[in-house]
Parts: C-alpha cells; sequence; structure tokens
C-alpha cells in the first residue's frame, strides 16, 4: 500500500503491496482509493491526469454533485451511486456503524453488482480509481470486499480501513465518522456468516464465475493464460464405463477380473490389446476375439449414453471462457475417441485446442503431448495449468513445465498423484480461479 500525493485530495492511496494468503502481493498501479477528486487543485488534476485511468468510479449519490469533477467528458470516468435511492427510503439509521454497513451490503445490492461489474469491465492494464466523497465509508466496503476476494489478509484489510481517519484527522470524532478495524471486520464476518463468503455473497449479487476472476486477476498476479485437460477418466468417467465393460466380459466366460493384478499399467496410451491376451489366456482356446469386442463395445456405449462431464467441470469451462482463459484437451486417447464423445455431449467447441495420442509417437508419463499442446497454444508452461487424473499424466505435464492439479479418478489414490501442485477430490471442489491462485501465484 502506498500513499500518493494527490494535492487537495488527503485520503489517497494504491492498494498494491498488501500480503494475501496465495503468498503473493496485491499488484501496485491497478487500483486506487482517494476521496472526492472534486478536492484536487491544479497540481493534482494535472498528477490524477497523468495516471491514465482506465476507470474513474464515483459513488456519491445524485445529491452530493455539486462540483465539478475532473473526469467529467472523459469515458473512462463512470458515477454509479453505491446508495440506492429507493431502498434507502426505508433505510432507518442504525445505532452503529458496523450495523449500517450490514444492511449497506444487502440494501444496496442492486447498485452495488453495478459497481463491481464496471471494475470487472475495466481494461486490465490500466488503473481504477474508486472514490465517493471522503473516501472511507462506502469506497471502504467496496475496496474490503475486493481484497478480501483477492485473498488479503484481514489485519491488513483492517488496517488499510482504520488509515482513513488518520488522513482525515478524524481520530477524536464520533464513532460513525471514524474507521474503527472492528467495524470492517464486523462487515467482513458478517459476508461469512451470511453468504458463506466473499465468493457466496458476489454470487448472490450475480455476478458470473468469470467476472469474479476478472475482479481477482486485477488485484493478484496471474501469469495462467490457459487450462489444459487430459481426457479420460478427468472431464469424462471413462474409465469406470472401461472397467465396467471388462467387468461384465469377464463375467461373460464365468470369470472375475482381479483389477489389482497390472489392469493399471502406469501410462497413458492404449492397453486393449494387453487386456484382451490376459482374457484370452484366461478363456482359453474357444476365445472368439471378433465377439468379444463387439459384446465388450456395446455394453460399454450403452453406459455411455447417460454419460457427462464429471462434477464441477462444465462451471470450470463457463468460467473459463468467461474469464478470459483458453481451453484446450491433451489426452493419450485417439482423437476419434476424444471428439466422438464430445460431440455426443455437444461439447466441442467448448475446447480452443484438442492435441490426442495419435499425433504424437510417445505417451504420458513423456511430455510430448504436453509440448505440442503448448506449441499450438502459443505458450510457454508456467502459463498454463494442466488437470489431469493419474500420476503419469501429471508427471508429463511437470516434464512440460505446467502447474499441475490433480482429480484422480475412482481408481486413483490421492497418494498417488501427492506430488501435483493441488490435489482435488472434485472440480466441484473449488472455483477455476481459485484453483489458478493456488497453485500458481509466485511465493515472495
Amino acid at each position: 500500500m502506498t500513499h500518493l500525493d494527490w494535492s487537495g485530495c488527503r485520503n489517497t492511496r494504491d492498494l498494491g503491496g498488501l500480503p494475501t494468503r496465495y503468498g503473493v502481493r496485491t499488484r501496485a498501479g491497478t487500483l486506487i482509493r482517494t476521496d472526492s477528486l472534486h478536492e484536487l487543485d491544479d497540481a493534482g488534476r494535472t498528477t490524477f491526469a497523468e495516471l491514465g485511468a482506465g476507470l474513474v468510479l464515483d459513488l456519491r449519490s445524485d445529491s452530493e454533485i455539486g462540483e465539478g469533477h475532473p473526469g467529467a467528458g472523459d469515458p473512462a470516468y463512470r458515477r454509479i451511486p453505491w446508495i440506492d435511492p429507493l431502498a434507502d427510503k426505508h433505510f432507518v439509521p442504525s445505532p452503529t456503524l458496523a450495523e449500517t454497513y450490514r444492511g449497506s451490503l444487502d440494501r444496496n445490492r442492486g447498485h452495488i453488482v453495478q459497481v463491481l461489474r464496471a471494475v470487472a469491465d475495466a481494461p486490465a492494464n490500466r488503473p481504477v480509481v474508486v472514490h465517493c466523497h471522503a473516501g472511507k465509508d462506502r469506497t471502504g466496503l467496496l475496496i474490503a470486499l475486493l481484497l478480501e476476494l483477492a485473498g488479503v489478509r484481514r489485519e491488513a484489510i483492517a488496517a488499510d480501513y482504520a488509515l482513513s481517519e488518520v488522513r482525515l484527522g478524524l481520530q477524536g470524532a464520533d464513532p460513525y465518522r471514524r474507521t474503527a478495524p472492528e467495524t470492517i471486520l464486523d462487515s467482513l464476518g458478517f459476508v461469512d456468516s451470511a453468504y458463506g463468503g466473499i465468493r457466496g455473497y458476489l454470487g448472490w449479487l450475480g455476478l458470473s464465475a468469470g467476472e469474479i476472476h476478472r475482479l481477482v486477476a486485477r488485484l493478484v498476479p496471474v501469469l495462467v493464460e490457459a487450462v489444459v485437460f487430459d481426457f479420460d477418466g478427468l472431464l469424462m468417467d471413462t474409465e469406470t464405463t472401461l472397467v465396467e465393460a471388462w467387468k461384465a466380459e469377464w463375467r461373460h466366460h464365468g470369470l472375475e477380473l482381479d483389477l489389482d493384478d497390472g489392469f493399471w499399467p502406469g501410462h497413458g496410451g492404449d492397453t486393449f490389446a494387453s487386456h484382451t491376451a490376459k482374457l484370452a489366456a484366461a478363456v482359453g482356446p474357444g476365445f472368439d476375439h471378433d465377439e468379444s469386442f463387439a459384446r465388450r463395445w456395446a455394453f460399454r456405449e450403452e453406459l455411455h449414453q447417460g454419460l457427462d462431464f464429471r462434477p464441477g467441470i462444465r462451471d470450470w469451462l463457463a468460467e473459463a471462457r468467461s474469464g478470459g482463459l483458453r481451453v484446450a484437451i491433451a489426452s493419450s486417447s485417439t482423437r476419434e475417441w476424444v471428439v466422438g464423445n464430445l460431440e455426443r455431449v455437444g461439447a466441442v467447441n467448448l475446447f480452443d485446442q484438442i492435441t490426442t495420442g495419435d499425433e504424437v509417437s510417445r505417451h504420458k508419463p513423456d511430455p510430448e503431448i504436453y509440448q505440442l499442446a503448448l506449441q499450438r497454444l502459443g505458450l510457454k508452461g508456467e502459463q498454463t495449468v494442466a488437470v489431469e487424473d493419474t500420476s503419469h499424466g501429471t508427471v508429463a505435464a511437470a516434464a512440460a513445465g505446467m502447474w499441475t492439479v490433480a482429480i484422480p479418478n475412482p481408481f486413483v489414490t490421492p497418494e498417488a498423484v501427492g506430488h501435483a501442485d493441488l490435489v482435488l477430490g472434485s472440480a466441484a471442489d473449488l472455483p477455476l480461479s481459485e484453483v489458478i491462485l493456488k497453485v500458481s501465484s509466485t511465493k515472495d
């Protein structure tokens, strides 16, 4: 956090440099809070103009607009009152500022969501300036929400909030005019208890996962530009249908398949030949390869009729799209298999690139398929996150320099993929933007 000398304004500061739970600090030059810019003198107006803000967000109400604003006429200037005048008609003053804040987060939700959308949609490479009249209450609440979303530690959020009364000389004022740390901590606690946390509150307001991701990316360094998914067992649970089909075929011959006896080879690629040879040896001379294949294929295809993506995957894909991230597939299976299954669930167009095993000479854990996917995306490994369900997949992605997330399929233990940067039980466990921050933030 850096004090900015905007002559005439007393409560101006850059929100960069604050510690987050991701091990990085908030980005400088992306979000600036201040008091009303009409207070700027000529020198201050020059400094403000030189900033080249992409958005100047004025939270004041109609009744407060009496002076000329230095941003007036600039396309970057937007006035979105924090206070909803219709809801405000029914506002009964609360005995404490903390209670007033709690009510504001609910009562003004229709205007708050507009404010947050404006920040999410602002040019990513230019600063956002936020102010109200004194830059302490409405601005203080908005900044606290954004910092909470970015993972800034609450003691740092409270310290920034409390700084306003020092800057404005309000240390001895009425409690309603001060910015005591416990006031903003109470507001964040209310968001936790009433909405299940900041993401729950923003979702309740109506923000999309992509909008939330863009808000986070404004404040926290996010180098990742694409997410690359494995297919079998990760996007769709075709591993279970595979196992069930082989089990059914062994039962057809009065036998029982032993999954522990080398069924999982520990590498990617086609295992049909080895599985068939094992069954043929168990059945004996009467084994008919063609009939066995047709029977097993028909059984598995029937299972596939009701098969969709694994839990949370569609949400991740939607979040990636609306958040400006590219999505790709790197699968050891054939293109015909991958595309065919995607077409069945109407999902081919959700992916920017699809790289398959019939396009490379070596399978996972060799990194060749991920290297080809990166080449097609035009990205480096550190700009991508690979999502895998097996150890050989995560090893391949890591060897290509990618961040790795493991969501083990039902036949892989979490311990087997413990070397991944992050292990989840399901894509439904966390929003994609949270996952990206957890695995890819560069540590202090």
